[in-house]
């Protein structure tokens, strides 16, 4: 229906509607391209990689072999001691790197789901100006299958009939004009290749977007608390380990004595 209306518009004896014919689609998806162009280009989705190479390396930073290295049996009290504290200063400043580091990480899956969604928004609204361009591609064709079936025999016949050079020089200015009104369709057709290109292209970097949240997501719920667990785990065992020691030491305090 959208089709038929449009080609009862077009009239080639108007320069103005042959210029704008379709202009409005084509700057659409010429503005549109430029736009998912920038947002791409404005995205740093590096700084990610770089909050959880920080993670692994703070991580990787605390020393629990310090706590195994033996202090010998009369400084086992006192150098445990030491060790403890030292191993706990680092596992607070670690605690808090990890509180900081999974905020900011929880901040930058908030901002990717908000960019999946507006990949979404820009997906319809490419297939929309694909649909547009479409409607004056179809109205354009079938115009112009027309004109060259009907209209211009029908001229020529007409200007051969009368004998008028005129005539004839009006034809050959209307098949022209036609030539053109080709082009202005070849144009449109160039601007759906780039609709059906950028289709494939959004969902590219959404999907990209939905697999970097996803990961994040499994940080913050599974990686961290495990690491965290894993921390005060260590610190358990080493409370256990030192009380063992030390009962170890005065047991064979108590044998030399």
């Amino acid at each position: 229906r959208k089709v038929e209306e449009l080609k009862e518009q077009i009239d080639l004896t108007d320069s103005q509607m042959l210029m704008q014919y379709g202009a409005g689609a084509k700057q659409n998806i010429a503005d549109f391209s430029a736009n998912i162009l920038n947002n791409i280009r404005a995205k740093d989705s590096g700084f990610v990689g770089d909050l959880m190479t920080e993670l692994v390396t703070n991580v990787e930073g605390l020393d629990f072999e310090y706590l195994e290295k033996d202090s010998g049996i009369f400084g086992i009290f006192k150098k445990a001691e030491n060790r403890l504290k030292r191993f706990m200063a680092q596992f607070e400043r670690l605690e808090d790197q990890v509180d900081r580091i999974e905020g900011k990480l929880d901040e930058a899956r908030m901002e990717l789901l908000r960019d999946i969604g507006m990949f979404d928004t820009m997906y319809e609204k490419n297939l929309e100006y694909f649909k547009q361009l479409q409607i004056y591609i179809t109205a354009g064709e079938e115009k112009i299958a027309e004109l060259k079936e009907k209209t211009i025999p029908s001229l020529r016949a007409e200007a051969q009939k009368s004998g008028d050079p005129m005539s004839a020089q009006l034809v050959r200015d209307f098949e022209d004009t036609v030539s053109q009104f080709e082009k202005k369709v070849y144009d449109l057709k160039t601007s759906r290749t780039i609709a059906i290109q950028t289709a494939p292209q959004i969902r590219l970097v959404q999907n990209n977007d939905t697999l970097m949240s996803e990961k994040i997501q499994s940080t913050l719920v599974n990686t961290i608390p495990l690491w965290k667990s894993q921390m005060v785990l260590a610190l358990g065992l080493e409370h256990s380990r030192q009380a063992t020691q030390a009962q170890s030491a005065v047991t064979e305090m108590t044998n030399q004595l």
